[in-house]
């Protein structure tokens, strides 16, 4: 369906009227030039943390941030609707990705070393969250600390990613593991 050169543009200017609005609301955050961030953006910053979009980035509607530590999205990566990323450290993520809808990432998760202590109490685990370019994260996918997700990789719907996936592969389950390569379809 084609809209009308006239509806296209007051899209345009809504959303980058939108976009001034964030950068004044949150100036310690990045947004990249052509940046498209939908209603519903919610991001929260400790002191210190840093979040980057890059350019041309697209965050569909209600999409929520929060930032202990660094996060930075790379150019032309398309996130979808109902995302979480939350970061102690660190989570890096690559160019060109594509990220399904109710997708998370975070960078860490509570303790539970002593069962004599209530988990609440137990403090948390970090360990850095990395992933590569051109990776396609299907819906309702968990990326948990401490993973590396190759370049060129596709994680299929409702997968757990629990552990490092090598780039060009295809990984599929709870926990997600490699079933094949990519280009050997």
């Amino acid at each position: 369906m084609t809209y009308p050169f006239g509806t296209r543009l007051a899209g345009y200017v809504r959303r980058r009227a939108w976009l001034a609005a964030l950068r004044l609301r949150y100036p310690r955050a990045r947004f990249g030039a052509l940046c498209d961030i939908r209603q519903g953006f919610r991001l929260t910053m400790a002191p210190g943390s840093t979040v980057r979009f890059g350019p041309r980035c697209s965050v569909d509607r209600v999409f929520t941030v929060e930032s202990g530590g660094t996060i930075d999205i790379g150019a032309d990566t398309v996130i979808g609707h109902h995302c979480t990323i939350a970061a102690r450290s660190s989570v890096v993520i690559g160019s060109d990705c594509l990220i399904g809808e109710l997708v998370s990432i975070r960078d860490h998760d509570h303790a539970t070393l002593d069962d004599s202590v209530s988990t609440r109490l137990q403090g948390d685990v970090v360990a850095p969250v990395r992933i590569g370019d051109n990776v396609w994260l299907g819906a309702k996918v968990t990326v948990v600390k401490g993973v590396t997700i190759g370049d060129g990789v596709v994680v299929g719907a409702n997968a757990v990613v629990t552990s490092d996936l090598p780039a060009g592969s295809v990984a599929v389950g709870v926990p997600a593991r490699v079933v094949k390569e990519r280009g050997n379809e």
